[in-house]
């Protein structure tokens, strides 16, 4: 009887031991893949500085206004007209679209008779206008 305790007893410490081992195997492999990804973090970081570099070099007005004076006639450039802005309220409304009688004829499921347009038309709720969605500061 005693013999089989002890038996018993070191199976158990086995099992642990290769429990153990096996918990630190995958914690060393969880660590691993933590550095991997804070390398390529770091990776990425260096990658936008050096874009960010490339972009402020290509960017610089000196640079912009050269091209323009060596393009301008290919590409038909022309200086911005103050005129050419406008704000939203002077953009006009859509307008509305009236559906034409091939399309009554088409829907035909669920209705007993379609009416005539201009009878439908007569009995519509007028459509309130679109509110412009922008809702920053007008200047």
């Amino acid at each position: 009887m005693l013999r089989a305790l002890n038996v018993i007893w070191v199976a158990l410490m086995v099992a642990g031991a290769v429990l153990t081992y096996a918990m630190k195997d995958r914690a060393g492999r969880a660590a691993d893949h933590v550095m991997e990804l804070r390398r390529d973090i770091a990776r990425e970081k260096e990658a936008m500085t050096v874009l960010r570099a490339e972009w402020s070099v290509l960017d610089q007005p000196a640079r912009l206004q050269g091209l323009v004076e060596r393009y301008g006639d290919y590409l038909h450039l022309k200086a911005l007209d103050v005129r050419q802005l406008a704000s939203l309220d002077e953009v006009p409304d859509k307008p509305i679209q009236v559906p034409s009688a091939s399309i009554d004829g088409i829907i035909t499921s669920g209705v007993t008779k379609p009416l005539p347009v201009a009878k439908a038309l007569s009995q519509a709720k007028p459509i309130p206008p679109a509110r412009p969605r922008y809702t920053g500061a007008q200047p």
